[in-house]
C-alpha cells in the first residue's frame, strides 16, 4: 500500500470521526497513556519482544448515538518489533488509533468499556545490529495500517486501565509476508 493510500484512509477515518461529533456532543476530554506492548510480527521464527508506548487520547462522548458511545483518537510513541535469527528488531513508530466505543458505568466510581476501529502507524527511528531499522539494509517499512481493540475498566472517571491488541494488515518488512501483532497493557489518566 501506497503512502498516497494510506493518506487518503486516514483522512477518510478522521472525516468520519469529526462528522459523527455532533453538536451536542460531550466536551473532549483529553488523557496521557503510557503501557507496555508485547510486539510480533506473524513470520516464521520470529519471537515477541516487550516495547512500551505512552502518548496521549482525546475522547469525545456521542450520546446522540446511544449514552455511553464515544469516539476517540490518540498520538502515541510506540517501539514494537519482533526477535529473529538472534537479532532484535527496534522499530518506533508513532501509532494514531481512531476507535469508536461503549462505556458502561457500573456505579458512580466505576466503569466497563470497550471500544474498535483501525490503527495508523508511521514509522519514526529504530535501530538493529547497527543498521537503520527502515533503511534499506534492513527493509522494515515505515508505514503501518490494521485494526485494533481495547478493552478495560475506569476508576474515577479519571484512570482507565486496559488490554488491547492490534492487527496489522500490511506486510512491515521487504520481500517476506510479516504482519504486526501487538499486545498492549495500558493506564491513563484523564484530565
Amino acid at each position: 500500500m501506497t503512502m498516497k493510500k494510506i493518506y487518503s484512509i486516514l483522512m477518510v477515518a478522521v472525516a468520519a470521526l469529526s462528522m459523527s461529533f455532533s453538536a451536542n456532543a460531550e466536551a473532549p476530554k483529553w488523557e496521557i497513556v503510557a503501557g507496555m506492548n508485547v510486539a510480533n510480527v506473524d513470520a516464521s521464527g520470529c519471537s515477541s519482544r516487550i516495547g512500551f508506548h505512552a502518548g496521549i487520547r482525546t475522547t469525545i462522548g456521542i450520546p446522540s448515538v446511544s449514552k455511553g458511545f464515544y469516539g476517540n483518537a490518540g498520538a502515541l510513541l510506540s517501539l514494537k518489533g519482533t526477535k529473529a535469527a538472534g537479532i532484535t528488531f527496534n522499530p518506533y513508530y508513532l501509532d494514531i488509533p481512531v476507535h469508536f466505543g461503549y462505556k458502561y458505568a457500573i456505579n458512580e466510581t466505576l466503569a466497563l468499556f470497550g471500544e474498535f476501529g483501525p490503527y495508523f502507524g508511521i514509522g519514526l527511528f529504530g535501530k538493529t545490529d547497527g543498521y537503520d531499522v527502515f533503511g534499506d539494509e534492513v527493509g522494515y517499512k515505515r508505514f503501518d495500517f490494521g485494526l485494533g481493540l481495547r478493552a478495560g475498566l475506569e476508576f474515577n472517571q479519571k484512570v482507565p486501565v486496559s488490554i488491547g491488541y492490534d492487527f496489522g494488515v500490511l506486510d512491515v518488512a521487504d520481500d517476506v509476508s510479516a504482519k504486526t501483532r501487538n499486545l498492549t497493557i495500558s493506564v491513563g489518566y484523564k484530565f
